[in-house]
């Protein structure tokens, strides 16, 4: 007798089921959960940056930030993250950093079939660490400064510029140029109020002497450098390097350098054949014009002293002989060269370029270079050269890359605001790049 099989197909549905609903869990149930924590994720990490990176101004304003952009990423019906800052009593002598931390709760569809699976809890969290900056501003001020509106433009730009970076914590330091270069602010965390009066009352009269010492080491160096007087961008490269943080902690190394002309300004010592002989330290250059004869200045207060005969000058002022016996200048590029403004011109901005990549080539911490150009009688090429821009003729992406930015529109109605423009811009790249 055959034996009925009617109804076996409940028994096998009934076996199978909790197969289906442990498929259909890990099918539905677990996307879900996964696309909620990749959610938190995502909200957790744009939390914690954009917390490190309005840090400057204050941690109440930085965490609101950073909350508002965690709701962003989140979407509907976001958790609450609990934020902790760095340095504080829990973790003393770091870098300043975040940490975020939330928990949002996923209710199952099929997973609820299980006990004690109804809900499942998510959590992340995320760190960005803002890395110590330690930042040298290069500014013109030399005599077209006044001409051009970029005196009035600079006054406003600098001191929006100085706050968004951090006091107490960052450091910043204030380099000035025209027929000779001063260290206004040696590298400080307390740098608004000092920088702010600096450019408030600063002078616009004189030449360009905003070149580095080149290969030139006796006059000034990375780890060796007068105070002030020197050339401006090895004096930015000292001060930078005057600041050391212990190890392990994140650092980063910014010139910002501006300028309104041509870099037209060298700086060298002469062995004079004066009775008494001696050597004597000049600037000369100081014309944008290549025919022009180049002018001696004193490299303490750029007083002009004379401009200089192509055939071999001797360097007097109205009372009495400076240096005898000196008939050409030591070019780093070429040897001994005539006095022409075309070559000193030339010399500068080679001595300029050579700082410029020393400085980018240093280890363990490379200088990242932004230079802003005002009107239209810069060089681009060569300042997009300095930033080692990647519109440069010379770029090296094996270094680090900069950014050039042109202000031409000066002077009109709108110089300052495209000045400020710029210099924010250069803010966003540095705050950038402090946060990770």
């Amino acid at each position: 007798m055959r034996k009925k099989e009617k109804g076996q197909i409940i028994l096998v549905f009934a076996l199978a089921l909790p197969l289906l609903i442990l498929f259909a869990a890990m099918a539905i149930d677990m996307g879900i959960i996964y696309s909620t924590k990749a959610r938190l994720s995502n909200a957790v990490d744009a939390a914690v940056l954009t917390g490190v990176k309005n840090y400057s101004q204050g941690t109440a304003t930085a965490q609101a930030l950073a909350t508002d952009i965690f709701n962003a990423n989140f979407g509907a019906n976001p958790p609450t993250p609990t934020f902790t800052w760095c340095p504080s009593p829990d973790c003393p002598f770091t870098a300043v950093s975040l940490t975020a931390t939330a928990t949002t709760t996923v209710n199952t569809l099929f997973m609820g079939y299980l006990p004690g699976f109804a809900q499942w809890q998510v959590s992340d969290t995320g760190t960005a660490t803002r890395s110590n900056l330690v930042m040298s501003i290069i500014l013109d001020r030399s005599g077209s400064m006044s001409t051009d509106g970029g005196g009035s433009a600079l006054q406003t730009a600098v001191p929006i510029f100085i706050n968004n970076f951090a006091q107490g914590s960052d450091y910043v330091a204030m380099i000035s140029f025209a027929s000779n270069a001063t260290l206004d602010v040696p590298e400080t965390t307390q740098f608004v109020t000092p920088i702010t009066n600096k450019v408030n009352t600063m002078s616009f009269i004189g030449g360009t002497f905003g070149t580095g010492a080149g290969t030139n080491t006796s006059t000034c160096s990375a780890t060796s450098c007068p105070s002030t007087n020197a050339p401006p961008l090895s004096m930015a490269d000292y001060q930078n390097n005057s600041i050391t943080f212990p190890a392990g902690q994140p650092e980063v190394k910014v010139v910002v350098y501006f300028t309104d002309g041509l870099m037209n300004t060298i700086q060298d010592t002469f062995n004079c054949t004066n009775t008494p002989p001696g050597p004597i330290t000049l600037n000369y250059g100081g014309y944008d014009l290549a025919y022009s004869s180049p002018a001696a200045f004193l490299p303490t207060d750029g007083t002009q002293l004379a401009n200089i005969a192509t055939n071999g000058p001797v360097y007097y002022d109205t009372s009495y002989d400076i240096c005898q016996g000196v008939t050409t200048f030591p070019s780093q590029q070429y040897g001994q060269q005539a006095f022409t403004q075309a070559a000193v011109t030339a010399e500068a901005q080679y001595r300029g370029l050579v700082t410029a990549n020393a400085m980018r080539s240093e280890s363990p911490v490379p200088t990242y270079i932004y230079v802003i150009g005002l009107g239209t009688g810069v060089n681009t090429a060569f300042l997009q050269n300095l930033a080692n821009d990647p519109d440069g003729t010379a770029y090296n992406p094996n270094l680090p890359t900069g950014l050039f930015l042109a202000v031409p529109n000066c002077p009109s109605v709108t110089c300052t605001t495209d000045l400020t423009t710029a210099f924010q811009t250069i803010a966003a790249k540095i705050l950038l790049r402090l946060s990770q």
